[in-house]
């Protein structure tokens, strides 16, 4: 984990988000004053559940887990973001404790804004504000649907739509390197590693997919999104 700060000034951003692309200059430096960037390598913690809260953190580079630890002292994996993101909001506006741990997949580089910041803008400009509800509503009803699929599909259905998210969604690409061990993705599908394990095999032996270590092929999309739809 490093500091950055070689241009890396908000009105420079290429990662804008949408909230922060209505600000205007006077704001957008206001913002740079109270932000600091910060680099992290693949398996670093970005947030730690248990700790305060006292900044706002926007990932604008890399891959990253959401997970918490539960009542069997295990960890579950939330979500997987792809930047840029907001990936700190929702602790800080609640209790002033990250009630869930956030680490790097990949490289990443995340912005760290002060709470206090953050709060003056939202009550200074209510179209940021609204812009601020909107992304994080979307966020929210996207985990909704995850929810229900998560609970309600059949393993094979679910490991499917997990699969056709990351060549979909996160990598764009029917080839791609799952950034997660084979745990961490049955922590994610809510099983076992040997059942997932058992699962993705039974995926390449009829053909839907290949794989070797971690890199993965959809052979087959329309099948897999078949399966997925019909769990």
């Amino acid at each position: 984990m490093e500091n950055y700060t070689e241009d890396c000034r908000c009105e420079k951003c290429a990662f804008k988000s949408l909230p922060v692309s209505v600000l205007n200059e006077k704001e957008l430096n206001f913002l740079s004053k109270n932000s600091i960037h910060i680099k992290f390598n693949a398996g670093e913690n970005i947030i730690r559940q248990g700790a305060f809260t006292t900044n706002i953190a926007y990932q604008t580079v890399g891959l990253s887990k959401i997970y918490m630890r539960g009542p069997l002292n295990k960890d579950e994996i939330i979500k997987i973001v792809k930047s840029p993101s907001f990936i700190g909001v929702p602790s800080v506006f609640t209790d002033k404790v990250f009630q869930y741990s956030v680490a790097a997949l990949t490289k990443s580089e995340v912005c760290f804004i002060d709470y206090k910041c953050f709060e003056k803008l939202l009550v200074d400009n209510g179209k940021f504000a609204i812009e601020l509800v909107k992304v994080l509503s979307n966020d929210l009803i996207n985990q909704f649907y995850s929810c229900v699929n998560k609970t309600q599909k059949s393993l094979n259905a679910y490991i499917a739509e997990m699969l056709l998210y990351f060549s979909d969604k996160i990598f764009n690409n029917y080839e791609f390197l799952l950034p997660l061990t084979r745990s961490e993705f049955a922590q994610l599908v809510g099983s076992t590693r040997e059942t997932v394990t058992r699962i993705l095999g039974d995926f390449m032996e009829n053909g839907l997919i290949k794989m070797d270590g971690k890199s993965i092929s959809v052979l087959k999309p329309e099948l897999l999104d078949k399966i997925s739809r019909t769990g």
